[in-house]
C-alpha cells in the first residue's frame, strides 16, 4: 500500500507542478501528463491490441476444423476442450499470454493511479466554458461520451462483432452515468485517454493492412 501511496502522490504532484510551473490550468496539465503516459505505453497497448487481431485472424482460419472437432466430439465437452485447446496450440492462437497481462496492469496501474490523484487535488483554476473543475459537466459528458464512440467504432473489425453494438452501447451509457456524477477533472482525464484510444485504434489499422491481416467487418 506504501508503494501506491507513493505513486498516487507522484501523480497528484505531477499534475500541481505542471500546472504551477507552465502556468497553466490543471486540466491542461491533466491532459499533458495523460498524453505523455499514454504514448510512453503505446508500444505495449499496440503489441497486445496486433496480437489479439492476429488471434482473431488465426480463430478464422481455424474455424472449419473446430466446427469438426465439435461434429467428431458431439456430447464429449471433456475430449472437445482437450482437442480444442491442443488445436489452438497447434496454430499458435493465445489468449491470455505475459504481453496481455502486462498491457491490462499497466493500463489499469496508471488510469486507476491517475483517478485518485485527481481526487485528491485541490483545483483553483477553470477551463475553457468550465466554471469548476471540481464539479461535473454536462457538455463535457456529452464530449467523452461521443469520443468514446469514435474510439470503439474505428477500431479494426468492430462492426464485424455481432455483440459489437450492444457493448458500444452499454458502454457509453456507462461512462456518461460516471462522468456524469464525477469531478470534470475525471472527465477530462477520460476524455483525453479515448483521444489516445482513437489515435491508437487508427495506428493499429494501418498495422493491419502492413501485415496483411483481414479487415472484413472494419
Amino acid at each position: 500500500m506504501e508503494t501506491w501511496h507513493l505513486w498516487t502522490a507522484f501523480l497528484a504532484g505531477a499534475i500541481s507542478y505542471l500546472s504551477g510551473y507552465f502556468d497553466v490550468s490543471e486540466a491542461v496539465a491533466i491532459m499533458v501528463l495523460t498524453g505523455l503516459a499514454r504514448a510512453a505505453l503505446m508500444p505495449i497497448s499496440l503489441a497486445a491490441s496486433l496480437r489479439m487481431e492476429r488471434n482473431k485472424e488465426k480463430l478464422r482460419c481455424v474455424k472449419p476444423a473446430l466446427d469438426a472437432l465439435k461434429e467428431r466430439f458431439k456430447g464429449k465437452q471433456a475430449e472437445l476442450t482437450a482437442a480444442t485447446m491442443q488445436l489452438h496450440k497447434q496454430n499458435g492462437i493465445r489468449f491470455f499470454d505475459r504481453l496481455t497481462l502486462v498491457n491490462m496492469a499497466t493500463q489499469g496501474f496508471f488510469g486507476l493511479g491517475m483517478y485518485q490523484a485527481i481526487t485528491r487535488t485541490a483545483f483553483r483554476s477553470r477551463f475553457l466554458w468550465i466554471g469548476s473543475l471540481a464539479k461535473p459537466d454536462v457538455l463535457l459528458t456529452f464530449l467523452v461520451a461521443l469520443v468514446m464512440v469514435f474510439a470503439m467504432s474505428l477500431a479494426p473489425g468492430a462492426f464485424g462483432e455481432p455483440t459489437f453494438v450492444i457493448v458500444l452501447c452499454v458502454s457509453v451509457l456507462v461512462t456518461v452515468f460516471a462522468v456524469a456524477a464525477m469531478p470534470s477533472a475525471v472527465g477530462i482525464y477520460w476524455a483525453t485517454s479515448n483521444v489516445a484510444s482513437l489515435a491508437q485504434s487508427c495506428l493499429l489499422r494501418w498495422l493491419r493492412l502492413r501485415d496483411g491481416i483481414a479487415t472484413t467487418g472494419s
